[in-house]
């Protein structure tokens, strides 16, 4: 990323895409309620953001950033928090909507932070600051 950017606006724009992702996984866990041998699955990511805030060197995203930085990887895991069915499908249906809940929470939040670093930026830009 430009040298323009700090690296809060980074692990912010990491942690967004992190939030879509985890929401991509969560909906086929809803979607899959009913298939017989279904494991519910999830998307790890504060591991990892707590390694980079203590100097941990973390693999690189979905795709190197063009300037050679890292960034930081969500991973997807069995969720292993419920118990099976008998049809060996292990989605409780009450814990992944309050994931979806948490998740829509936390993206908003996310979204939130990185638009006042760019409005802080544009004020800087615009001498007003």
């Amino acid at each position: 990323m430009s040298a323009l950017f700090s690296q809060t606006v980074e692990l912010l724009r990491s942690a967004v895409e992190f939030a879509g992702r985890r929401h991509e996984v969560l909906a086929k866990n809803l979607a899959n309620v009913e298939t017989p041998g279904y494991r519910a699955q999830d998307v790890v990511f504060q591991q990892e953001l707590e390694g980079v805030l203590r100097g941990r060197v973390i693999p690189v995203s979905f795709a190197p950033p063009a300037d050679g930085a890292q960034a930081l990887r969500p991973v997807v895991v069995y969720s292993n928090d419920t118990q099976r069915r008998v049809d060996g499908n292990d989605v409780d249906l009450d814990k992944q909507m309050v994931r979806v809940s948490q998740n829509t929470g936390y993206h908003n939040a996310m979204v939130q932070i990185l638009l006042n670093q760019f409005n802080a930026l544009k004020l800087a830009i615009s001498g007003r600051v």
